[in-house]
Parts: C-alpha cells; structure tokens; sequence
C-alpha cells in the first residue's frame, strides 16, 4: 500500500534517509551533495522540515518517493523531486507534484515552478505531461555549470488539483 503524506518533525529519520538516497541516486540533478547534507546536524534537518513543505511516499513504511516546495513572491517553487528506482513508471511522481501543487493552491498562488536540466528527459517529460510550460529561461545547474536547467510552471487554479 502507498500513503503520500506532509512529513513532520516525528519523520526525521524517514526524512534524513530519503533525502541523502536522492542526493545518492541522481546527484546530477541537485543543488547539493550528499556529503555536505550528512554532515548536518538533527537542528539543521528539522529546519528544512519547519521552512519547507516535504511530502513522502511510503510504500510499507519505507520512503521511496521525495518532494518539496516553498512559496515565494512569484508562486510555489517544487523541488527535490524524487522516486526510488524500484518505485518509478507507477504514477508516483505525479501523485508527489499534485501535493506541492494543492499545498499552493491552498496558499492561494498563481503558479507552482521549476527547474528541470535540459538533459534530464524523463523528468521533463513528466512535468510536460502534468501540464507545466516552457519558459526558455535557462540558467548553469548549480553544481555543475557545464549543464543548464530550464525554468517551467504550471497555472495554478481553484479546484485544478482535484
């Protein structure tokens, strides 16, 4: 059985072990390493916990999915996408982006964002498919500036994430 849920400062652990899979799995694809985020202290995890909305998918009590998004001025920002290998192609991702986009729909933004890297075409298709919009703004990935990531976003109306 799957649950997708909002994680809170009683999943640190679920959390801290999802995280660094990710960072583990795909590092290309983030603004971080794994090294740096093990490093960190359980004040700094719960932190990101109480800063950010994280959803998690469980699929018999273990982590295998990972989101998360932040409003800002200009709408929702999705990041930190992730499925377990072990989980992908089963309609996960779309379950985890439909999270951040009710969770800014319930904030009343306009839009949820993000950045996709140019090379990462299963992603881009996905976001594609879910209904975000190119925007042609490309930017350096940030931990490797040899690659771009393009910014796309997604309307976000009353009633849209039902």
């Amino acid at each position: 059985m799957l649950l997708v849920r909002r994680l809170t400062a009683g999943d640190l652990d679920a959390f801290r072990d999802i995280r660094l899979r990710a960072l583990t799995d795909t590092p290309e694809n983030y603004g971080s390493v794994a090294e740096a985020e093990r490093a960190q202290s359980d004040e700094e995890w719960l932190a990101r916990l109480d800063a950010d909305a994280w959803f998690v998918a469980f699929e018999a009590d273990r982590p295998v999915g990972l989101v998360a998004g932040r409003a800002r001025d200009d709408g929702w920002i999705l990041y930190s996408m992730w499925v377990a290998p072990e989980s992908r192609g089963q309609g996960l991702a779309e379950r985890l982006v439909n999270e951040i986009r009710a969770a800014a729909e319930d904030d009343g933004a306009r839009e949820v964002w993000l950045h996709v890297a140019e090379d990462n075409d299963r992603a881009r298709r996905l976001y594609l498919r879910l209904g975000f919009v190119p925007t042609g703004e490309l930017e350096p990935m940030p931990n490797d500036i040899t690659r771009r990531r393009e910014r796309l976003y997604l309307p976000v109306t009353a009633g849209s994430s039902k």
